[in-house]
């Protein structure tokens, strides 16, 4: 696909105007994804423009948008963006708390002129947070949720140069500002929305919040887990990740592997506890066993067997492979500066209301002349007509969701459906393991049934549901299903208007996209894994399973576009999104590649940083990220005696030398007090144990402590965005599978005599207490 100048807008949010003072990513990127759904984003830039034009990945960011230049510190400036957004429908900012009402462009100042107005603002820090005034500048909020972890026993954090908080940011501020959208729908009313990208960041952190402290759990996944899930070397030096969580992927693997001896060993080791002794055996003889072959060779013998495997590729072999291409995950735009770009392509897919992006990143103030004249002579539109009525306490108020999904991405959809009100009702497999730990993270605020859908009871069951359902989330292969009965196409010829929405590994278009998938295959394919580790390396695993989580949220915003389709037009539509289109999102600064382009990006387990001025370095207590902004900034840090003599410029491996010295002698707390107020941002490196009992993450409902039922006290993530209006709900403990199998059949119409029928059919299980 090549996209030029800007074409007619397509998509959920045709019609819809959004004003965009972001800069650098979180602001810009929010704007992108929701052009790419058919808003018209006009992107308000100071006179010199976003500083992160010097970055080539801002033709992503600000792609198919209008830019306009207005100087927001003069009367004149301010007045023109203050009729903008009488205009608007929505309103982004990401600068620090405060500075936006002292340019005339805070939420109180433009709510008044337009009530209806959707306004987010994406600071570094909530209100909670002891850092709620200082820059959020990424590093420093990755450092702060523990993102730069010491892995394989090193004593030094590795850094992460992916920009995961603003990505993160810029992916909850979508899910919330299309709820946001559909509680207008109904109310008629605008409302406020605060992402900080701190907070947005316990999103990726998921199920690493989750502290069980009453119970220890028998870890059934142990053999799964270290040897059919790792990667490893094949005889070419390269590497495959291998994967298989489930009891046929043995058989799969050993098929592939022509070691149909070893499968029923294998397939008794699945769901229990394991020797470590058996463990290490297994691990042995399948780094022997792979180095059989070349790592091309295992991905085709095993995609062959139906198993599950990727080999760990560079991001420039993901760019020209033939799934990324012909799934759209890499697309071709001819930029203004750089010509033919490879950019990610659109994130989630609307098959009814599909969006595209609309055209290339704008020149700085193009479209300047042509928005004020629209807004001089009163020929720019309205904002869209608000026209419900209605007084709801949650966006999702009356939705019901049935949720088939397992593992993370899919049942993080439905969670978050849960959060911001809807009914969601977890339809679970009564043969499925059982992961306590995942199942505490994700399916909170859910009612929970079991039922077998392969029989022809239970599936009845499931239609019999549907007929109260607006949405159903689901993350299997289509072919599955369809053999179930249960795929778009059988579900809405009974009910037209049903939101579809499907979530997987490598995306619902190209040769791939039956393939079975995990997390770490979508690492492995899209180049995540190869830069952590090195490309001389073993590839390493990011630190948190951000695709995983990232494809939730963004199936969230696909349901939520189209509800709001649907609240226009009566029609229900298939939505679909992947983990590997989220790995494309995740590595924006990186995915992308033009004419004389040469990639030069830090990767490998020695890198702590992009340069000596912004990285980590050892305090005298512990680890933590230095990040000096600009000269103006270093000018004043070297105003301090500590810091006095340093050069501004000359060898960077000379500089890291010097600041390593220098900050060694004190603690960081010491140092954040010292080298703070002169604009270059100092905080500590921590883990999350090191801040699972912070006062400001708990209150600020961050991570939450309750008791679930058969599980005890248990703590997992809490709230990440704040609505004025409707705000997001923590939803009610999670259930033990089945809890709710009586009460669910009983609301359906279904007699006592009639679930006794079901259960004894083996239809459905309801748990006993």
């Amino acid at each position: 696909m090549t996209t030029t100048e800007r074409g007619q807008a397509q998509g959920a949010l045709k019609g819809l105007q959004v004003l965009e003072f972001g800069q650098y990513i979180p602001g810009p990127m929010l704007g992108m994804l929701l052009s790419d759904q058919g808003a018209d984003v006009i992107k308000v830039e100071r006179p010199g423009g976003d500083p992160a034009r010097s970055e080539p990945a801002f033709a992503t960011w600000n792609r198919g948008k209008r830019s306009v230049v207005l100087d927001l510190k003069t009367p004149e400036g301010q007045a023109a963006a203050v009729g903008l957004a009488k205009r608007a429908d929505v309103v982004i900012e990401n600068y620090r708390p405060g500075v936006a009402d002292r340019l005339g462009i805070g939420y109180d100042t433009l709510s008044k002129g337009n009530p209806g107005l959707l306004y987010c603002s994406i600071p570094g820090f909530g209100e909670e947070s002891r850092h709620r005034n200082e820059r959020g500048w990424e590093g420093i909020v990755s450092a702060s949720t523990g993102v730069y972890q010491h892995i394989d026993g090193n004593d030094e954090p590795l850094f992460l140069p992916l920009p995961t908080a603003s990505t993160f940011a810029a992916i909850v501020a979508s899910v919330s500002v299309a709820m946001a959208l559909l509680a207008r729908d109904r109310t008629g009313k605008g409302q406020r929305i605060e992402v900080p990208m701190h907070s947005a960041m316990f999103s990726a952190i998921g199920r690493h919040l989750v502290k069980l402290y009453d119970i220890s759990p028998p870890d059934l996944f142990d053999l799964p887990r270290n040897v059919m899930s790792h990667q490893y070397k094949c005889a070419d030096g390269r590497y495959i990740q291998s994967h298989g969580m489930y009891l046929r992927f043995a058989s799969q693997l050993m098929t592939a592997a022509g070691r149909p001896e070893w499968i029923e060993d294998l397939e008794d080791l699945y769901g229990a506890e394991v020797a470590p002794e058996t463990v290490a055996m297994w691990k042995d003889r399948f780094e022997k066993m792979f180095l059989e072959r070349t790592a091309q060779e295992w991905e085709d013998a095993i995609a062959e067997s139906k198993g599950a495997g990727a080999t760990c590729k560079t991001i420039d072999e993901w760019l020209v492979h033939e799934h990324a291409i012909a799934g759209k995950m890499v697309i071709e735009i001819d930029d203004a500066q750089y010509g033919r770009m490879k950019q990610p392509g659109v994130q989630v897919r609307l098959r009814g209301t599909p969006g595209a992006v609309q055209g290339r990143a704008p020149k700085l103030g193009e479209h300047t002349s042509e928005v004020l004249a629209e807004l001089n002579n009163g020929s720019a539109p309205s904002a869209t007509p608000k026209a419900g009525n209605e007084n709801i306490m949650s966006a999702l108020e009356g939705v019901r969701v049935l949720d088939l999904c397992i593992v993370l991405a899919g049942p993080t959809c439905g969670r978050t459906l849960a959060e911001f009100g809807a009914d969601v009702i977890k339809i679970d497999d009564p043969s499925r393991p059982y992961d306590m730990s995942g199942n505490i993270d994700v399916n909170r605020g859910k009612r929970s049934i079991q039922i077998n859908l392969k029989t022809k009871e239970g599936l009845e069951v499931f239609y019999k549901l549907l007929e109260t359902a607006d949405v159903v989330v689901e993350n299997n292969r289509k072919s599955s299903l369809e053999r179930l009965g249960i795929s778009y196409e059988q579900v809405s010829k009974r009910k037209p208007a049903i939101v579809y929405a499907s979530l997987n590994a490598f995306g619902y278009d190209g040769p791939w996209s039956e393939r079975p998938g995990w997390e770490q295959l979508a690492q492995a394919t899209s180049g995540m894994q190869v830069r952590r580790g090195g490309r001389d390396s073993a590839p390493k695993l990011l630190p948190y399973p951000m695709n995983d989580y990232g494809t939730g949220l963004m199936g969230a915003y696909a349901v939520a576009l189209a509800l709001h389709e649907r609240n226009r037009t009566g029609k229900g539509q298939s939505v679909d999104s992947g983990l590997a289109l989220t790995a494309g999102l995740l590595q924006s600064p990186y995915f992308l590649d033009f004419k004389g382009y040469q990639r030069d990006e830090p990767e490998g387990l020695g890198v702590r940083g992009f340069s000596a001025r912004s990285r980590l370095y050892a305090a005298s207590d512990g680890w933590m990220f230095f990040h000096c902004p600009d000269n103006g900034a270093w000018d004043r840090l070297v105003q301090l005696s500590e810091f006095a003599g340093l050069a501004s410029d000359g060898d960077d491996d000379a500089l890291t030398q010097s600041l390593t010295q220098i900050l060694a002698a004190k603690p960081r707390g010491e140092w954040e007090k010292l080298v703070n107020p002169t604009g270059v941002s100092v905080i500590a490196n921590r883990t999350v144990d090191e801040f699972r009992d912070d006062a400001d993450v708990r209150k600020a409902g961050l991570i939450v402590g309750r008791d679930h039922p058969g599980m005890g006290n248990a703590d997992h993530l809490g709230s990440v965005a704040k609505l004025s209006e409707t705000p997001m709900r923590v939803g009610r403990p999670t259930p033990v599978l089945g809890a709710e199998t009586d009460q669910i059949l009983s609301e359906a119409g279904y007699t006592g005599e009639q679930i006794e029928a079901l259960k004894l059919s083996g239809a459905v299980v309801q748990h006993q207490t």
